[in-house]
Protein backbone atom coordinates (compact mmCIF):
# COMPACT_ATOMS: atom_id res chain seq x y z
CA UNK A 1 0.00 0.00 0.00
CA UNK A 2 1.35 3.18 -1.04
CA UNK A 3 2.61 5.85 1.91
CA UNK A 4 0.10 8.79 2.09
CA UNK A 5 1.57 12.38 2.59
CA UNK A 6 0.00 15.07 3.92
CA UNK A 7 0.83 19.10 2.33
CA UNK A 8 0.00 21.92 4.15
CA UNK A 9 0.96 24.93 1.81
CA UNK A 10 -0.63 27.77 0.27
CA UNK A 11 1.66 28.42 -2.75
CA UNK A 12 0.08 26.22 -5.80
CA UNK A 13 3.59 25.97 -7.38
CA UNK A 14 5.30 24.27 -4.43
CA UNK A 15 2.36 21.79 -4.56
CA UNK A 16 2.72 21.16 -8.07
CA UNK A 17 6.24 20.75 -7.45
CA UNK A 18 5.75 18.20 -4.51
CA UNK A 19 2.48 16.29 -6.32
CA UNK A 20 4.63 15.90 -9.35
CA UNK A 21 8.44 14.66 -7.30
CA UNK A 22 6.15 12.71 -4.83
CA UNK A 23 3.56 11.64 -7.07
CA UNK A 24 5.73 10.23 -9.99
CA UNK A 25 7.33 8.23 -6.87
CA UNK A 26 4.11 6.21 -5.92
CA UNK A 27 2.96 8.24 -2.91
CA UNK A 28 -0.41 9.29 -2.17
CA UNK A 29 -0.89 12.87 -1.78
CA UNK A 30 -3.39 15.24 0.36
CA UNK A 31 -3.55 19.14 0.81
CA UNK A 32 -4.47 21.39 2.51
CA UNK A 33 -4.42 25.35 2.09
CA UNK A 34 -6.42 26.34 5.28
CA UNK A 35 -6.16 25.91 9.01
CA UNK A 36 -9.73 24.94 9.55
CA UNK A 37 -9.28 21.08 10.10
CA UNK A 38 -5.54 21.05 9.78
CA UNK A 39 -4.86 19.74 13.18
CA UNK A 40 -7.71 16.52 13.09
CA UNK A 41 -6.48 15.37 9.83
CA UNK A 42 -2.66 15.81 10.99
CA UNK A 43 -3.85 14.13 14.14
CA UNK A 44 -5.30 11.12 12.52
CA UNK A 45 -2.29 9.02 12.39
CA UNK A 46 -2.91 8.19 8.86
CA UNK A 47 0.10 10.11 7.04
CA UNK A 48 3.68 8.17 7.06
CA UNK A 49 4.94 11.99 7.03
CA UNK A 50 3.49 15.85 6.85
CA UNK A 51 4.98 18.37 4.57
CA UNK A 52 4.32 22.06 5.75
CA UNK A 53 5.53 25.43 4.81
CA UNK A 54 7.20 26.96 7.53
CA UNK A 55 6.78 30.37 6.51
CA UNK A 56 2.58 29.90 5.86
CA UNK A 57 2.26 28.07 8.72
CA UNK A 58 4.23 30.52 11.14
CA UNK A 59 3.43 30.08 14.80
CA UNK A 60 1.19 26.92 14.87
CA UNK A 61 4.43 24.72 13.88
CA UNK A 62 5.70 23.96 17.18
CA UNK A 63 1.88 23.24 18.58
CA UNK A 64 2.03 20.68 15.78
CA UNK A 65 5.07 19.55 17.18
CA UNK A 66 3.71 19.29 20.60
CA UNK A 67 0.32 17.79 19.72
CA UNK A 68 2.44 14.88 17.45
CA UNK A 69 4.19 14.24 21.10
CA UNK A 70 1.42 14.16 23.12
CA UNK A 71 -0.12 11.16 20.97
CA UNK A 72 3.11 9.91 20.23
CA UNK A 73 2.27 9.84 16.44
CA UNK A 74 4.29 8.26 14.36
CA UNK A 75 4.47 10.70 11.40
CA UNK A 76 7.60 12.39 10.18
CA UNK A 77 7.17 16.10 10.45
CA UNK A 78 9.30 17.73 7.72
CA UNK A 79 9.22 21.91 7.06
CA UNK A 80 10.45 23.98 4.31
CA UNK A 81 10.64 27.96 3.25
CA UNK A 82 12.90 30.82 3.30
CA UNK A 83 16.11 30.40 5.75
CA UNK A 84 15.16 33.56 7.05
CA UNK A 85 14.58 32.97 10.75
CA UNK A 86 17.45 30.13 11.03
CA UNK A 87 17.07 30.55 14.99
CA UNK A 88 13.13 29.50 15.00
CA UNK A 89 14.31 26.78 12.69
CA UNK A 90 16.47 25.42 14.89
CA UNK A 91 14.24 25.27 17.46
CA UNK A 92 11.63 23.61 15.46
CA UNK A 93 14.18 21.01 14.66
CA UNK A 94 15.37 20.83 18.31
CA UNK A 95 11.79 20.38 19.41
CA UNK A 96 11.10 17.31 17.06
CA UNK A 97 10.82 18.52 13.72
CA UNK A 98 12.90 15.61 11.35
CA UNK A 99 14.43 18.37 9.10
CA UNK A 100 14.12 21.94 6.94
CA UNK A 101 14.56 21.95 3.38
CA UNK A 102 14.92 25.66 1.90
CA UNK A 103 12.62 26.82 -0.46
CA UNK A 104 15.02 26.92 -3.53
CA UNK A 105 16.13 23.05 -2.68
CA UNK A 106 12.73 22.16 -2.61
CA UNK A 107 12.86 20.17 -6.12
CA UNK A 108 16.29 18.48 -5.03
CA UNK A 109 15.91 17.43 -1.83
CA UNK A 110 12.18 16.83 -0.99
CA UNK A 111 12.53 13.02 -2.03
CA UNK A 112 15.39 11.80 -0.36
CA UNK A 113 14.59 13.89 2.80
CA UNK A 114 11.17 12.44 2.87
CA UNK A 115 12.63 9.11 2.40
CA UNK A 116 15.40 9.25 5.25
CA UNK A 117 12.62 10.56 7.61
CA UNK A 118 10.45 7.23 7.00
CA UNK A 119 13.26 5.36 7.65
CA UNK A 120 14.38 7.59 10.55
CA UNK A 121 10.62 6.82 11.58
CA UNK A 122 11.06 3.16 10.83
CA UNK A 123 13.68 2.69 13.45
CA UNK A 124 11.38 4.68 15.69
CA UNK A 125 8.32 2.34 15.42
CA UNK A 126 9.83 -0.64 15.71
CA UNK A 127 11.60 0.33 19.07
CA UNK A 128 7.93 1.44 19.90
CA UNK A 129 7.06 -1.98 19.44
CA UNK A 130 9.72 -3.42 21.19
CA UNK A 131 9.11 -1.44 24.37
CA UNK A 132 5.19 -2.57 23.87
CA UNK A 133 6.30 -6.24 23.48
CA UNK A 134 7.99 -5.68 26.59
CA UNK A 135 5.19 -4.20 28.44
CA UNK A 136 3.43 -7.29 27.66
CA UNK A 137 5.57 -9.61 28.89
CA UNK A 138 5.75 -7.44 31.79
CA UNK A 139 2.35 -7.81 32.46
CA UNK A 140 2.29 -11.35 32.24
CA UNK A 141 5.01 -11.68 34.63
CA UNK A 142 2.88 -9.66 37.38
CA UNK A 143 2.95 -12.67 40.09
CA UNK A 144 6.25 -12.68 39.89
CA UNK A 145 7.03 -9.79 41.99
CA UNK A 146 11.52 -9.59 41.81
CA UNK A 147 11.26 -10.21 38.16
CA UNK A 148 8.23 -7.67 37.57
CA UNK A 149 10.37 -5.09 39.60
CA UNK A 150 13.36 -5.15 37.81
CA UNK A 151 11.43 -5.48 34.45
CA UNK A 152 9.22 -2.72 35.57
CA UNK A 153 12.84 -0.48 36.39
CA UNK A 154 13.42 -1.45 32.42
CA UNK A 155 10.87 -0.37 31.07
CA UNK A 156 10.83 2.87 33.07
CA UNK A 157 14.16 3.83 32.01
CA UNK A 158 13.66 3.01 28.96
CA UNK A 159 10.53 4.61 28.19
CA UNK A 160 12.73 7.83 30.37
CA UNK A 161 15.48 7.00 28.06
CA UNK A 162 13.29 7.22 24.38
CA UNK A 163 11.82 10.04 25.65
CA UNK A 164 14.81 12.60 26.29
CA UNK A 165 16.89 11.18 23.45
CA UNK A 166 13.66 11.38 20.83
CA UNK A 167 12.84 15.09 21.31
CA UNK A 168 16.26 16.15 22.43
CA UNK A 169 19.57 16.43 20.16
CA UNK A 170 22.26 17.73 22.55
CA UNK A 171 24.10 15.33 23.92
CA UNK A 172 26.33 16.94 25.84
CA UNK A 173 24.67 15.95 29.12
CA UNK A 174 24.01 12.15 27.40
CA UNK A 175 25.61 10.49 30.25
CA UNK A 176 24.11 12.45 33.63
CA UNK A 177 20.91 11.87 31.62
CA UNK A 178 20.91 8.23 31.32
CA UNK A 179 21.98 8.77 34.81
CA UNK A 180 19.05 10.54 36.13
CA UNK A 181 16.71 8.08 33.90
CA UNK A 182 17.90 5.13 36.09
CA UNK A 183 20.44 3.53 34.46
CA UNK A 184 22.50 2.24 37.65
CA UNK A 185 19.29 0.73 38.55
CA UNK A 186 19.45 -1.64 35.30
CA UNK A 187 23.16 -1.97 35.26
CA UNK A 188 25.31 -1.74 38.32
CA UNK A 189 28.24 -0.03 37.21
CA UNK A 190 31.37 0.84 38.55
CA UNK A 191 32.50 3.17 35.64
CA UNK A 192 30.63 4.12 32.13
CA UNK A 193 32.19 5.89 29.43
CA UNK A 194 31.27 7.07 26.21
CA UNK A 195 33.43 8.03 22.73
CA UNK A 196 31.37 9.55 20.10
CA UNK A 197 31.68 11.74 16.97
CA UNK A 198 29.77 14.52 15.97
CA UNK A 199 30.44 15.91 13.01
CA UNK A 200 34.29 16.51 12.92
CA UNK A 201 34.56 16.89 16.51
CA UNK A 202 35.07 14.03 19.07
CA UNK A 203 33.69 13.86 22.57
CA UNK A 204 34.64 11.80 25.69
CA UNK A 205 32.45 11.66 28.31
CA UNK A 206 33.31 9.58 31.60
CA UNK A 207 30.87 8.59 34.76
CA UNK A 208 33.33 7.92 37.56
CA UNK A 209 31.90 7.48 41.13
CA UNK A 210 32.47 9.81 44.32
CA UNK A 211 32.78 12.70 42.53
CA UNK A 212 36.20 11.89 41.19
CA UNK A 213 38.08 13.93 38.27
CA UNK A 214 40.74 11.82 37.67
CA UNK A 215 42.84 12.96 34.91
CA UNK A 216 45.45 9.96 34.72
CA UNK A 217 42.50 7.44 35.20
CA UNK A 218 40.06 9.71 32.26
CA UNK A 219 43.37 9.34 29.67
CA UNK A 220 43.46 5.69 30.12
CA UNK A 221 39.91 4.86 29.90
CA UNK A 222 40.03 7.47 26.52
CA UNK A 223 42.62 5.38 24.92
CA UNK A 224 41.00 2.15 25.63
CA UNK A 225 37.42 3.64 24.21
CA UNK A 226 39.69 4.69 21.07
CA UNK A 227 41.16 1.39 21.03
CA UNK A 228 37.61 -0.23 21.00
CA UNK A 229 36.61 2.31 18.44
CA UNK A 230 39.00 1.22 16.05
CA UNK A 231 38.29 -2.48 16.45
CA UNK A 232 35.31 -1.93 15.26
CA UNK A 233 35.54 0.87 12.40
CA UNK A 234 39.24 0.41 11.95
CA UNK A 235 39.19 4.15 12.62
CA UNK A 236 41.99 5.41 14.69
CA UNK A 237 41.48 8.73 16.16
CA UNK A 238 43.74 11.70 17.14
CA UNK A 239 43.83 11.56 20.87
CA UNK A 240 44.34 15.57 21.02
CA UNK A 241 41.59 16.12 19.07
CA UNK A 242 39.18 14.43 21.60
CA UNK A 243 36.95 16.80 23.90
CA UNK A 244 36.80 15.13 27.43
CA UNK A 245 34.03 16.05 29.73
CA UNK A 246 33.78 14.43 33.53
CA UNK A 247 31.00 13.51 35.64
CA UNK A 248 29.72 11.74 39.17
CA UNK A 249 27.05 9.93 40.98
CA UNK A 250 27.03 8.97 44.52
CA UNK A 251 29.18 5.85 45.17
CA UNK A 252 32.02 4.95 47.29
CA UNK A 253 35.35 3.56 45.93
CA UNK A 254 38.76 4.38 47.52
CA UNK A 255 40.86 6.45 45.62
CA UNK A 256 43.92 4.12 45.32
CA UNK A 257 41.73 1.10 43.65
CA UNK A 258 42.68 0.70 40.24
CA UNK A 259 40.38 1.19 37.29
CA UNK A 260 40.19 -2.35 35.90
CA UNK A 261 39.89 -2.43 32.36
CA UNK A 262 39.22 -6.38 31.61
CA UNK A 263 35.47 -7.61 31.84
CA UNK A 264 34.16 -4.87 30.34
CA UNK A 265 30.77 -4.78 28.45
CA UNK A 266 31.30 -3.03 24.86
CA UNK A 267 27.84 -1.35 23.25
CA UNK A 268 28.86 -0.20 19.81
CA UNK A 269 26.65 2.45 18.14
CA UNK A 270 26.37 2.15 14.59
CA UNK A 271 23.50 3.29 12.76
CA UNK A 272 22.76 1.89 9.35
CA UNK A 273 26.12 0.19 9.67
CA UNK A 274 28.42 3.35 10.26
CA UNK A 275 30.08 3.46 13.69
CA UNK A 276 29.77 6.77 15.25
CA UNK A 277 30.78 5.71 18.92
CA UNK A 278 31.35 3.17 21.63
CA UNK A 279 29.89 3.14 25.10
CA UNK A 280 32.38 0.82 27.29
CA UNK A 281 30.93 -0.22 31.13
CA UNK A 282 32.49 -1.74 33.67
CA UNK A 283 30.02 -3.40 36.06
CA UNK A 284 30.65 -4.24 39.48
CA UNK A 285 30.61 -7.69 38.63
CA UNK A 286 30.42 -10.24 35.65
CA UNK A 287 26.90 -11.35 36.85
CA UNK A 288 25.66 -7.66 35.79
CA UNK A 289 25.41 -8.48 31.98
CA UNK A 290 25.65 -12.22 32.13
CA UNK A 291 22.14 -12.65 34.02
CA UNK A 292 19.27 -11.87 31.17
CA UNK A 293 20.84 -8.14 30.48
CA UNK A 294 21.63 -9.10 27.01
CA UNK A 295 17.81 -8.33 25.50
CA UNK A 296 18.00 -4.54 27.74
CA UNK A 297 21.49 -3.50 26.67
CA UNK A 298 20.78 -4.24 23.13
CA UNK A 299 18.00 -1.90 23.17
CA UNK A 300 20.20 1.18 25.01
CA UNK A 301 22.32 0.53 22.02
CA UNK A 302 19.94 0.80 19.88
CA UNK A 303 18.60 3.82 21.22
CA UNK A 304 21.81 5.69 21.47
CA UNK A 305 23.17 4.88 18.07
CA UNK A 306 19.66 6.42 16.89
CA UNK A 307 19.76 9.56 18.87
CA UNK A 308 23.32 10.12 18.31
CA UNK A 309 22.46 9.25 14.07
CA UNK A 310 19.44 11.84 14.29
CA UNK A 311 22.03 14.48 16.21
CA UNK A 312 24.44 14.22 13.62
CA UNK A 313 21.80 14.85 11.12
CA UNK A 314 20.28 17.91 13.21
CA UNK A 315 24.08 19.61 13.10
CA UNK A 316 24.21 19.46 9.91
CA UNK A 317 21.30 20.93 8.98
CA UNK A 318 22.17 23.37 11.98
CA UNK A 319 24.86 24.61 10.00
CA UNK A 320 22.63 26.27 7.50
CA UNK A 321 21.09 28.19 9.95
CA UNK A 322 24.38 29.56 11.46
CA UNK A 323 26.26 30.34 7.94
CA UNK A 324 25.53 33.87 6.82
CA UNK A 325 23.88 34.12 3.18
CA UNK A 326 25.79 36.65 1.74
CA UNK A 327 29.12 35.92 2.89
CA UNK A 328 29.64 32.14 3.37
CA UNK A 329 31.32 32.92 6.70
CA UNK A 330 29.18 32.38 10.16
CA UNK A 331 26.61 34.65 11.27
CA UNK A 332 25.76 36.54 14.58
CA UNK A 333 24.08 33.02 16.25
CA UNK A 334 27.35 31.11 14.95
CA UNK A 335 29.53 33.49 16.93
CA UNK A 336 28.06 33.25 19.77
CA UNK A 337 27.78 29.56 20.28
CA UNK A 338 31.67 29.33 19.14
CA UNK A 339 32.85 32.11 21.26
CA UNK A 340 30.91 30.66 24.18
CA UNK A 341 32.45 27.39 23.45
CA UNK A 342 35.79 28.02 22.87
CA UNK A 343 35.61 30.75 26.21
CA UNK A 344 34.65 28.10 28.23
CA UNK A 345 37.61 25.78 26.66
CA UNK A 346 40.02 28.41 27.53
CA UNK A 347 38.66 28.90 30.69
CA UNK A 348 38.86 25.19 31.83
CA UNK A 349 42.42 24.58 30.41
CA UNK A 350 44.06 27.74 31.33
CA UNK A 351 44.56 28.69 27.10
CA UNK A 352 44.89 31.76 26.02
CA UNK A 353 41.95 33.08 23.32
CA UNK A 354 41.97 36.45 21.35
CA UNK A 355 39.39 38.03 19.41
CA UNK A 356 39.43 40.22 17.04
CA UNK A 357 36.23 42.68 15.65
CA UNK A 358 36.66 44.72 12.50
CA UNK A 359 34.15 47.44 11.14
CA UNK A 360 33.78 48.79 7.20
CA UNK A 361 34.49 52.40 7.56
CA UNK A 362 32.09 54.96 6.06
CA UNK A 363 30.19 51.67 4.55
CA UNK A 364 27.14 53.94 3.93
CA UNK A 365 28.81 56.15 1.53
CA UNK A 366 29.36 53.10 -0.50
CA UNK A 367 25.68 52.15 -0.66
CA UNK A 368 24.90 55.56 -1.05
CA UNK A 369 27.11 56.11 -4.12
CA UNK A 370 27.27 52.96 -5.64
CA UNK A 371 24.46 51.13 -4.91
CA UNK A 372 23.60 47.80 -1.65
CA UNK A 373 24.60 45.33 -4.62
CA UNK A 374 28.09 47.04 -4.79
CA UNK A 375 27.81 47.30 -0.44
CA UNK A 376 26.84 43.25 -0.98
CA UNK A 377 29.92 43.00 -2.95
CA UNK A 378 32.41 44.83 -0.90
CA UNK A 379 31.31 42.84 1.84
CA UNK A 380 31.49 39.43 0.50
CA UNK A 381 35.24 40.32 -1.25
CA UNK A 382 36.32 41.49 2.51
CA UNK A 383 35.34 38.06 3.74
CA UNK A 384 37.10 36.45 1.26
CA UNK A 385 40.34 38.11 2.25
CA UNK A 386 40.23 37.71 5.74
CA UNK A 387 39.62 33.79 4.93
CA UNK A 388 42.37 33.74 3.20
CA UNK A 389 44.82 34.86 5.75
CA UNK A 390 43.30 33.17 8.60
CA UNK A 391 44.57 29.72 9.85
CA UNK A 392 42.26 26.65 9.68
CA UNK A 393 41.26 27.13 13.67
CA UNK A 394 40.45 30.75 13.44
CA UNK A 395 36.62 31.37 13.23
CA UNK A 396 35.69 33.86 10.61
CA UNK A 397 31.70 35.53 11.51
CA UNK A 398 30.02 38.32 9.85
CA UNK A 399 28.88 39.92 13.38
CA UNK A 400 26.01 42.13 12.07
CA UNK A 401 25.68 44.50 8.98
CA UNK A 402 29.37 45.55 8.08
CA UNK A 403 30.56 44.66 11.02
CA UNK A 404 33.14 40.97 11.28
CA UNK A 405 34.43 38.75 14.11
CA UNK A 406 37.50 36.59 14.43
CA UNK A 407 37.74 34.00 17.26
CA UNK A 408 41.53 32.79 17.77
CA UNK A 409 41.32 30.49 19.61
CA UNK A 410 44.86 29.38 21.90
CA UNK A 411 46.16 32.81 20.55
CA UNK A 412 47.98 35.12 22.55
CA UNK A 413 47.48 38.72 22.34
CA UNK A 414 50.84 39.29 20.58
CA UNK A 415 49.94 37.21 17.99
CA UNK A 416 46.58 38.52 17.22
CA UNK A 417 48.13 41.79 16.74
CA UNK A 418 50.35 40.19 13.91
CA UNK A 419 47.29 38.07 12.22
CA UNK A 420 45.28 41.42 12.20
CA UNK A 421 47.77 43.14 10.64
CA UNK A 422 48.51 40.32 7.71
CA UNK A 423 44.52 40.80 6.77
CA UNK A 424 44.63 43.77 6.96
CA UNK A 425 47.81 43.75 4.74
CA UNK A 426 45.59 41.52 2.20
CA UNK A 427 42.54 44.24 2.14
CA UNK A 428 44.85 46.75 1.65
CA UNK A 429 46.18 44.93 -1.67
CA UNK A 430 42.95 43.87 -2.70
CA UNK A 431 41.45 45.56 -6.35
CA UNK A 432 37.91 46.29 -4.97
CA UNK A 433 36.26 47.06 -8.31
CA UNK A 434 32.94 47.25 -8.90
CA UNK A 435 31.63 47.61 -12.76
CA UNK A 436 34.87 48.87 -13.79
CA UNK A 437 34.50 51.25 -10.70
CA UNK A 438 37.38 51.60 -7.75
CA UNK A 439 35.64 51.67 -4.43
CA UNK A 440 37.55 52.98 -1.53
CA UNK A 441 37.34 50.63 0.88
CA UNK A 442 38.50 51.81 5.38
CA UNK A 443 38.24 49.05 7.85
CA UNK A 444 38.90 49.44 11.57
CA UNK A 445 39.83 47.08 14.08
CA UNK A 446 40.05 46.39 17.65
CA UNK A 447 41.94 43.40 19.65
CA UNK A 448 41.34 41.73 22.68
CA UNK A 449 42.58 39.06 24.39
CA UNK A 450 40.62 36.09 27.49
CA UNK A 451 43.99 37.09 29.37
CA UNK A 452 43.10 40.58 30.14
CA UNK A 453 39.75 39.89 31.51
CA UNK A 454 38.84 39.46 35.27
CA UNK A 455 38.21 36.25 36.88
CA UNK A 456 34.11 36.95 36.45
CA UNK A 457 33.89 38.50 33.20
CA UNK A 458 32.57 36.95 30.30
CA UNK A 459 32.08 36.58 26.74
CA UNK A 460 30.55 39.97 26.98
CA UNK A 461 33.14 41.43 28.37
CA UNK A 462 35.58 40.05 25.93
CA UNK A 463 33.36 41.25 22.70
CA UNK A 464 32.50 44.76 24.75
CA UNK A 465 36.53 45.06 25.19
CA UNK A 466 37.34 44.53 21.72
CA UNK A 467 34.47 46.39 20.38
CA UNK A 468 35.34 49.07 22.27
CA UNK A 469 38.68 49.29 20.89
CA UNK A 470 37.60 48.78 17.06
CA UNK A 471 35.93 51.94 17.70
CA UNK A 472 38.59 53.68 19.03
CA UNK A 473 40.75 53.16 16.45
CA UNK A 474 37.71 54.40 14.22
CA UNK A 475 37.59 57.92 16.70
CA UNK A 476 41.71 58.38 16.00
CA UNK A 477 41.81 57.29 11.87
CA UNK A 478 38.61 60.34 12.22
CA UNK A 479 40.87 62.79 13.59
CA UNK A 480 44.09 61.38 12.21
CA UNK A 481 45.01 60.25 15.87
CA UNK A 482 48.13 57.89 16.27
CA UNK A 483 46.39 56.06 18.98
CA UNK A 484 46.40 52.67 19.27
CA UNK A 485 48.29 49.73 19.84
CA UNK A 486 52.04 49.71 19.46
CA UNK A 487 51.46 53.90 18.32
CA UNK A 488 49.09 52.92 15.51
CA UNK A 489 45.26 53.10 14.78
CA UNK A 490 44.45 49.36 13.74
CA UNK A 491 42.95 50.91 10.23
CA UNK A 492 43.71 50.06 6.61
CA UNK A 493 42.92 52.52 3.86
CA UNK A 494 42.29 50.62 0.01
Amino acid sequence: MAERVFIVSNRDADLGLIKETLGSKGFNIDTADQFSDIESMILSGSYAAILADNDFAGDRVAGWINLLQEKKSRSCLILYGEKNSPGNIAELLRKGAYGFIPRDLLADRVYDILLDGLENRKAFIEILAMMDDMKEINEKLEKEKTALRKRNQELDFINRLSYEVSFDLNWDRILPRMIDAGFLNIIDSETIYILYRLGSRWNFACYLPGGQSDEKAAEKLKKEAAAEFFSLSRERIPMREISVSFHSFEGKRSLSNPIFLSDKLVLPLSPGGRTLGVMVILPKNREAYENGNHEILSTISNILAMSLDNAEKYQKLKKLTIRDGLTGVYNRMGFKEFMESEFLKARRYRKPLSLIMIDVDKFKTINDSFGHLAGDYVLSELANCLKKTLRQTDILARYGGDEFAIILPETEMQMAEMLMRRALSSIRDHNFEWKSEKIKVEVSCGVASAGELGHEDGTGDLIAMADSRLYHSKRSYESCSTIGIEGEPFWAAV
